[in-house]
């Protein structure tokens, strides 16, 4: 049985560099669970989860560029990271 975590938690691991939580702070930034939403925190952990290779963050930072959240429109990084999530085994990453 999983064991849910807390925000504080999460944050705390994903400050320590762990790339999962810094994918699960992210998608709470943008989503805006448990936190208020704020779309550049959400790119700037996206960001740093998907350098370490964590497929989901490849995904929506491809998917960040594509729709200009928070960034400029570009498509050619949106490709290059949604065909990195696909690589890294991430099959919503195969649409390129």
């Amino acid at each position: 049985m999983a064991v849910e975590k807390t925000f504080e938690q999460v944050k705390q691991l994903a400050e320590q560099g762990d790339a999962q939580s810094q994918y699960e702070l992210a998608l709470a930034y943008d989503l805006g669970l448990g936190v208020d939403k704020d779309l550049s925190k959400a790119f700037e952990w996206y960001q740093k989860s998907a350098n370490q290779e964590y497929a989901k963050a490849q995904y929506n930072l491809g998917i960040f560029y594509a729709l200009a959240k928070s960034v400029d429109k570009d498509i050619e990084q949106s490709k290059l990271w949604i065909r990195k999530a696909n690589e890294n085994g991430y099959s919503g990453g195969s649409i390129f």
